[in-house]
């Protein structure tokens, strides 16, 4: 198994604590607090260098973490690269969509990061699926839903999640406690929802 060198040192960023706040940073200190205070596992729709800081606070609270990704060749290199997955990751190789017909999940997940599909309405069914299987007072990451300009609207960068977080937060207020971080997570969004029903 070979082992990327500016992996190996993301994985000793996340080990250590000393990762950088422009990339995943914030989504592990915001994961790290949910998970102190929250019982549940961890569903992570889209993998990549997220998937390596899910899978250490996975392992850290002895907890579960279901990582879903599409791309067969994505989840074949990240299984042959050290540190991407821990000892307790669970790894889906199929569509979202599946993944939520197939596991018939029960309210289970503390919280929850999508950044898979970036259509509007692929990740509005993601985020509602994933809503059905998060304990109340649980949490869901959104990523991409604040794209810099209208360069980034388009599939291979943002797409077009910023209109479900528009629409979360004109319409479901009271479902949800919500709010958007523009820095961080590579700057381009990442929205905290907090499960309140």
């Amino acid at each position: 198994m070979t082992e990327h060198e500016g992996l190996r040192n993301l994985y000793e960023q996340v080990v250590n604590g000393s990762f950088k706040w422009q990339r995943w940073g914030l989504l592990s200190a915001l994961c790290d607090y949910v998970l102190y205070y929250n019982q549940g596992d961890i569903l992570e729709i889209g993998c990549g260098e997220s998937s390596i800081h899910l899978s250490k606070l996975a392992e850290k609270y002895h907890r579960n973490c279901y990582h879903v990704e599409y791309s067969k060749s994505g989840v074949e290199n990240m299984k042959n690269t050290k540190g991407y997955f821990g000892s307790n990751s669970k790894v889906f190789n199929m569509k979202s969509s599946d993944f939520f017909k197939e596991c018939k999940l029960r309210p289970v997940f503390a919280l929850s990061f999508i950044d898979g599909d970036h259509e509007y309405e692929q990740v509005k069914e993601d985020f509602f699926n994933t809503c059905y299987c998060t304990a109340t007072g649980g949490y869901i990451f959104l990523h991409d839903t604040l794209p810099p300009d209208d360069s980034w609207k388009v599939s291979e960068k943002c797409g077009t999640v910023y209109k479900l977080r528009e629409e979360l937060e004109s319409n479901y207020r009271h479902e949800f406690e919500i709010f958007t971080f523009d820095k961080s997570a590579f700057d381009v969004g990442l929205t905290m929802l907090r499960v309140n029903n």
